[in-house]
């Protein structure tokens, strides 16, 4: 396949696996040969640009001031001999502005007329061409996996690792050559092996170091303990030490910052974040350890051996054989989870001018951006700055019904925003260069290739590659529309993404009237897909893919419509917020208003069941877990997990209690038990609690306990309040029910017995005209709605 020098950088060089920020003046890139890595020493020049020459008229280092083509608002590019040169000038350029501006300022982020990205490597990237990877598929990557165990007396609520009596008891090894290795405590000091494991690395020599939260607990941890063990960590490919340097994870200055290391040569690659960056739009995953994470994925082998961290020290203790087991099981889900989630972040940055772990962590505006600030730089065009404005429409969400209904067909618009922007050839105003479209053209067409050619081959392993490459695209493609409306992006164009959204509406408003000509009935319209029951008429697949033909001709050239599922029942509930029961007895659930990321266990799997059952008809099953719940929550059969909440903690300390202080916002549970507990936190981590008391209308803030604490044996969470949070959960499906119906399958009073037998679930019809109900009863008339409900 033919690389854009667009996409993939102006700079052909091959198989770069990393690049060092040597020097104040020097990069270092790594190279794979034949003979092994290799490296090559280049020199650097900083720069940042600038909307006026004046503020460096009288720097007093050697520079160099270019000015750039066009009109746009950043039309100097100012380049450095050193780093440290650059920085003085930014310094420079601040006192100017504070000269002569009442308006004073502290960092360059204020300063409206300069622009910098300060990030060395991505700097060199960029001015150079260069992007990581080129010429290598993901299996050439050299990826170590990396485990710890260790051993502490007594659970504590602050950083164990300087703590002389906790130490690091097994560290265990794999490698995607298939090689394996366990350093164990029993004979040997920690000293000895901290210095093993990093012989192990410097032998081994990776590309890539991989670990699950290998960012926030097991760097850390090591680091630390060599550090109190007076130990240098050099484990980089020049012998240097491991370095940490803070980061923001996105552009946006509002984000909470967190600690990323660097290590000479090498990248580090945490699962973690691979899976959190997966589950974004998808909210699939429940819990992400990396136990609930290698079985969402299937990836756990029969005989895994589960060992819980508080018993870690007890098995050292006890048994340690099953927990060198449990340490090489650990290891190997990691490399597994990681060929299964990091290859599309290996395609992609071959073509943006970021680091790996960058490429990880980093959202799709910054990427995009970058492509097109790379490509403007190269042909010395001036660069425009954010324009202001907001959207007054979004994407096209709708709901026609609520209820159960089917058969369901699911239809998606293929890219329907990248499809608009290049049909209609809507791009930023201030993109001079048509870098925007062309990007995006180019990447839809790599993208249909790829997707021929995984289709076409009968060979699994570039099946697999294929697929990964188009979902390498898909990624960026569908990123494009959101960018126009980025409004801290320097191309962004409000008015452009306007259009976009405008034309698709009008698409998706046409594809509905389509529907409903042909004696189909649309139930949810959800951005670029719908969601149908199709005429009575169509009973099977062959003729439900018909349907979708023929009210696919109906749409504008270059617009495709595929036909992308189908189902048993969809459970309506609000837009963006259904419930699918496919033809495998499966269950898809879409939107937080059904199930919320923070909401208890216990409350996430009740309503789990709910839909189950009300999507079966089984009104016996639904009522059933309502009156077992609301017992086992009366008799304190729960554990600590089914009922404890855990939040993020995005605020620092400082900033938590002076917002409460000043009345900016209201005490938070989860802030004031991390106060209570001593626990010393970072913005981004998180910390469970559970409520105590008696009281179902207590304020949780004044009664809350970290879920550490909770004893089994004198169990005090506030039954009362978990009772509330049982019917609130419970109140979601009174919609479906005439009340005297949701009144007896929602009570914990069987003192007469239960049947279901005259039970039946109303389908609401959601018009702007009518709130007649419909019932699901054998006297509905599903032509008269042109719908079945509920009834296959």
């Amino acid at each position: 396949m033919e690389q854009d020098s667009i996409l993939y950088g102006f700079n052909n060089d091959q198989k770069i696996v990393a690049v060092q920020h040597v020097s104040d003046d020097m990069m270092r890139v790594y190279i794979r040969s034949p003979e092994g890595i290799t490296s090559k020493d280049f020199e650097f020049y900083p720069f940042f640009l600038l909307s006026e020459a004046t503020p460096l008229k009288d720097f007093p280092h050697k520079h160099w001031l270019k000015e750039l083509d066009g009109g746009n608002y950043f039309r100097f590019l100012a380049v450095f001999s050193r780093w440290s040169e650059m920085w003085d000038a930014i310094h420079h350029t601040i006192d100017w502005h504070n000269n002569r501006s009442p308006n004073k300022i502290n960092s360059y982020q204020e300063l409206p007329i300069l622009y910098l990205r300060s990030d060395p490597i991505s700097q060199f990237l960029i001015h150079s061409g260069i992007t990581l990877f080129k010429g290598m598929d993901f299996p050439a990557l050299h990826r170590l996996q990396l485990h710890i165990a260790t051993y502490t007396k007594q659970p504590i609520k602050q950083s164990r690792a300087l703590r002389q009596e906790n130490r690091i008891v097994l560290i265990s090894l794999s490698d995607n050559t298939g090689w394996e290795y366990v350093i164990q405590g029993k004979n040997k000091t920690e000293r000895e092996m901290l210095d093993e494991l990093i012989q192990c690395i410097c032998e081994r020599d990776p590309d890539i170091i991989e670990g699950h939260d290998i960012i926030h607990s097991t760097l850390p941890f090591i680091a630390d303990r060599c550090k109190l063990l007076e130990i240098d960590f050099t484990i980089g490919r020049d012998g240097s030490t491991v370095n940490s340097m803070n980061y923001r994870v996105s552009f946006d200055e509002r984000s909470p910052e967190s600690v990323i290391y660097t290590i000479a040569g090498r990248h580090v690659m945490d699962t973690l974040l691979l899976v959190q960056s997966y589950d974004i739009s998808k909210h699939t995953i429940e819990n992400y350890g990396l136990k609930h994470v290698a079985q969402h994925f299937g990836l756990t082998k029969r005989d895994r051996i589960y060992i819980k961290p508080e018993r870690i020290s007890w098995y050292w203790e006890h048994e340690p054989d099953l927990l060198v087991r449990h340490a090489l099981d650990e290891v190997q889900e990691i490399r597994q989870l990681s060929e299964y989630l990091s290859p599309s972040v290996f395609y992609l940055t071959q073509m943006v001018p970021f680091n790996y772990s960058s490429v990880a962590r980093l959202g799709s505006a910054a990427k995009i951006e970058t492509l097109m600030l790379r490509e403007y730089i190269h042909q010395k065009h001036s660069i425009p700055k954010p324009q202001s404005g907001t959207q007054s429409s979004g994407g096209y969400t709708d709901v026609f019904y609520t209820g159960v209904l089917g058969p369901i067909v699911e239809v998606d618009i293929e890219s329907l925003y990248p499809s608009i922007m290049l049909r209609d050839s809507i791009a930023p105003k201030a993109d001079d260069l048509g870098i925007f479209l062309h990007l995006l053209d180019s990447l839809t067409r790599m993208r249909l290739s790829a997707k021929r050619t995984m289709r076409t081959t009968d060979d699994p392993v570039e099946k697999i590659k294929f697929d990964t490459l188009q979902s390498s695209f898909k990624i960026l493609i569908n990123s494009f529309y959101g960018y126009l409306g980025y409004h801290r992006g320097l191309f962004n164009d409000v008015e452009a993404a306007e259009r976009v959204t405008q034309h698709g509406r009008k698409l998706l408003h046409q594809l509905v009237q389509s529907i409903t000509a042909q004696e189909g009935t649309a139930v949810e319209v959800d951005t670029d897909g719908i969601y149908f029951v199709p005429p009575i008429s169509i009973t099977d697949e062959e003729g439900e893919n018909r349907f979708v033909s023929s009210i696919s001709r109906e749409l504008p050239q270059g617009i495709h419509l595929i036909f992308n599922g189908r189902y048993q029942k969809i459970l309506s509930y609000k837009m963006k917020n259904y419930a699918l029961l496919d033809y495998n007895q499966k269950i898809r659930i879409k939107g937080s208003s059904f199930i919320s990321r923070t909401i208890e266990r216990f409350g996430k799997h009740f309503i789990q069941q709910a839909i189950e059952f009300i999507l079966q008809r089984n009104f016996t099953g639904l009522h059933k877990i309502y009156v077992n719940l609301y017992k086992d929550i009366s008799d304190h059969k729960l554990s600590i997990s089914d009922f404890a909440r855990t939040e993020t903690l995005r605020d620092t300390r400082e900033q938590y209690l002076k917002a409460v202080e000043g009345t900016m916002r209201n005490p938070t549970a989860s802030y004031e038990v991390a106060l209570a507990a001593n626990i010393f936190w970072k913005p981004g981590d998180r910390i469970s609690y559970y409520i105590t008391g008696n009281d179902a209308n207590i304020r949780g803030f004044e009664n809350c306990k970290l879920a550490e604490d909770w004893d089994p044996n004198f169990p005090d969470e506030n039954v009362s309040y978990y009772l509330k949070r049982l019917r609130e959960f419970a109140k979601k499906f009174e919609m479906y029910f005439l009340p005297q119906d949701y009144h007896i399958i929602f009570s914990d009073d069987d003192l007469f017995g239960f049947s279901e037998e005259k039970i039946s679930i109303l389908t609401l019809p959601i018009s702007r005209e009518s709130t007649q109900f419909l019932q699901d009863d054998e006297d509905s008339s599903p032509v008269e709605f042109k719908i079945w409900l509920g009834e296959s």
